[in-house]
């Protein structure tokens, strides 16, 4: 049979700061009104059934990754988590481990979550031609033929048709790591290079055997997982390697199918371009946006000021409340590495936003400062928080909508819209909402230590993840 592993594990720190490790690329809405990872589902459920996809994801993405895909009759036990992101390999090792298990003859589509892909027809007669490869025992990735000299992508060359196969399948001669801009141009000219877009079809026992044989070290860890919970203690010891490095530039058995659909990897702020509207000077503005003399800008907010720009040429301006972003248009490639800044500088920008989702809602910081924190909590109906206490700060909610169910202690009370409620430090308590209707409360935090770890949990509705509570 036929099963999707769509990989969501990723960051998309390129797209920073609307991109965070907690909120990453693939949950977000870019293009359209779905997120990546909703359209990258749709696109392949009308061609492989709902409980034969799966989704590898980051333990602490669960929660989200089930929402988003709450009604697509994904199975849960399809979420297959890595305790820590260890790249590509590792994560379709992982998935090809537990599908083969219950399929020996399954055959799988490997489709990163945070593509954009346009044409359906030609994806499904690329899909076709690549499974029937992948079923004569190759491991066939996708091709795209070059519209520029880009030289954010790998590349791949082909030397040949196979014999004996389809015309459409070709055979590869070499993969080529990102080229400098003299070669990228060379590669655009040329009829024997793709862009290597991450896509691949292959039989899950066809891609064990070679990881078997050229990463002998994930195999021995592969063997050793038996159900899921093996996974938490095998993984530290997994590397971290991408499947082109470890299988793809090594194996005799691989196979090129060039894509006939338009596709995008929006891996980074210039690649938007084509999805916006542009005014005659080449500007993509976002409402609330004023520009003067300026050309080739792109403006991109989730803040709710004004912005204002003034002769400015061949920018990105990239706004969030508590982080922007301003990057010439020919060096979005690296936002990576100024993320890669913020983590050594142990900075939270590249970790939350000022908004982070649970799983029983969301909360914002509001404002902070020495010895207090000021939240707004937002409650889903039916949910609540863990049953808690924090040994640092004492907490003071005032209820903005609806009616919190609140324990302190032994007792169990309600506390309603202009009302409010002190609970002290190491004082146990419980925050929840059992009505049919949103909640909202402000959360005033006093005290010598206010930070998120600050907290001890006796009773937890959400235990398949990290830092699920407040």
């Amino acid at each position: 049979m036929i099963y999707a592993v769509i990989l969501a594990g990723g960051v998309g720190s390129r797209f920073w700061p609307f991109s965070r490790e907690l909120e990453p690329k693939q949950l977000m809405k870019i293009v359209g009104e779905k997120s990546l990872l909703q359209s990258t589902v749709e696109r392949v459920r009308g061609i492989i059934t709902p409980s034969n996809i799966y989704v590898v994801t980051n333990s602490i993405h669960f929660y989200e990754v089930k929402a988003q895909l709450n009604g697509f009759g994904i199975p849960d036990d399809n979420i297959i988590l890595e305790p820590q992101g260890k790249n590509t390999a590792p994560a379709i090792g992982l998935a090809a481990k537990f599908i083969a298990y219950g399929d020996p003859e399954a055959v799988l589509v490997v489709l990163p979550a945070d593509h954009y892909i346009k044409g359906l027809p030609g994806f499904r007669r690329t899909l076709k031609n690549a499974i029937h490869a992948a079923n004569s025992g190759l491991l066939v990735t996708i091709g795209i033929k070059p519209t520029s000299p880009a030289t954010g992508y790998g590349y791949i060359k082909i030397k040949s048709k196979i014999k004996n196969q389809r015309s459409k399948i070709l055979a590869v001669e070499s993969f080529i790591e990102k080229p400098n801009l003299v070669n990228a141009k060379k590669y655009c000219k040329s009829d024997k290079y793709f862009w290597n877009s991450g896509m691949f079809v292959w039989k899950a026992s066809v891609f064990l055997q070679e990881v078997k044989h050229y990463l002998p070290g994930l195999h021995r860890s592969l063997v050793s997982i038996h159900i899921m919970k093996d996974v938490e203690r095998v993984w530290p010891t997994v590397k971290s390697i991408s499947v082109d490095y470890g299988i793809m530039e090594r194996t005799k058995k691989i196979a090129l199918v060039p894509a006939k659909f338009y596709w995008s990897d929006l891996g980074s702020w210039d690649s938007l371009e084509e999805f916006f509207h542009k005014d005659k000077s080449g500007n993509i503005l976002s409402p609330d946006t004023l520009a003067l003399g300026c050309k080739g800008v792109g403006v991109f907010s989730r803040s709710n000021r004004l912005i204002c720009a003034v002769g400015a040429k061949d920018l990105i301006v990239a706004d969030t409340p508590d982080a922007l972003l301003v990057c010439s248009r020919d060096k979005t490639q690296e936002v990576k590495k100024l993320v890669g800044l913020l983590k050594l500088a142990n900075r939270k920008e590249h970790l939350v936003h000022l908004t982070e989702r649970r799983p029983w809602g969301k909360f914002t910081v509001l404002q902070s400062g020495p010895r207090f924190k000021i939240k707004l909590i937002e409650i889903d109906q039916g949910k609540r928080l863990s049953l808690q206490r924090h040994k640092q700060r004492a907490e003071h909610w005032v209820v903005v909508s609806g009616t919190a169910t609140v324990t302190i202690g032994n007792k169990t009370m309600l506390v309603r819209s202009n009302e409010s409620i002190y609970i002290p430090n190491a004082t146990l308590h419980r925050l929840a909402n059992l009505t049919a209707a949103p909640l909202q409360i402000v959360e005033v935090q006093t005290g010598e230590y206010l930070g998120e770890d600050d907290i001890e949990r006796f009773s937890d509705d959400f235990n398949k993840g990290s830092r699920l509570d407040v």
